[in-house]
């Protein structure tokens, strides 16, 4: 919790807050609707735990039922030994045999092959959560930077250090925290204004 006081606008005193302290609860954009969709994590990087809930269309999800199989393994072709790369992925059970023509000779062979489980992400890149892959709710541009913040408590975090033009740290507290690692974009002075800017609007999504 941050010691900022709003009789006090220059002064921000951190508490040491990490990045993982904000990491239980994602605000994203649903997948369905594209409406505002909450992402419940039991504890900060226990992703495997996810649960999503949209509040407009109510759609709901685990992040287990997101559970995919891929092959991992080569094998050669039974009758011309043409080298096989059964490149399978996105199967939802794994299956006793696949099915994979020979580039060479056409004969089609049956492989079992060794699979590996993974999660199927909705995205793999851009201003994601790191469970479902999912947009996050809160983000804006300043300067051609992405500006973004997990949850409401992060974008306050973020807020009232950049409001502050005094920046204190608790004494013996020597471990960087998320404000400390924040991009230089939004430490800088000369962008405060553009930065609160910013985290208004984002304030005005507040679910």
């Amino acid at each position: 919790m941050t010691l900022f006081q709003e009789n006090d606008l220059r002064r921000f005193t951190g508490e040491p807050m990490k990045l993982h302290d904000f990491m239980s609860e994602f605000v994203v954009h649903c997948p369905k609707c594209d409406g505002i969709a909450i992402i419940k994590v039991p504890g900060p990087y226990d992703n495997n735990n996810a649960i999503l809930r949209c509040n407009d269309c109510h759609f709901s999800e685990k992040i287990s039922e997101r559970t995919r199989f891929k092959t991992t393994g080569k094998a050669v072709c039974h009758e011309c030994r043409t080298p096989l790369d059964p490149d399978i992925k996105d199967r939802k059970e794994i299956p006793p045999f696949v099915k994979v023509t020979c580039p060479n000779c056409k004969t089609i062979n049956k492989i079992a092959e060794n699979w590996e489980s993974y999660m199927m992400k909705y995205n793999d890149s851009g201003i994601i959560d790191p469970a479902f892959g999912l947009p996050l709710w809160y983000q804006d541009e300043v300067r051609g930077h992405v500006l973004w913040a997990f949850n409401h408590a992060h974008l306050n975090e973020i807020r009232n250090y950049v409001a502050a033009q005094l920046r204190e740290r608790p004494l013996g507290k020597l471990k960087m925290t998320m404000v400390d690692k924040l991009p230089e974009f939004i430490k800088s002075a000369k962008n405060r204004s553009e930065v609160i800017d910013a985290l208004d609007r984002m304030e005005k999504k507040k679910v």
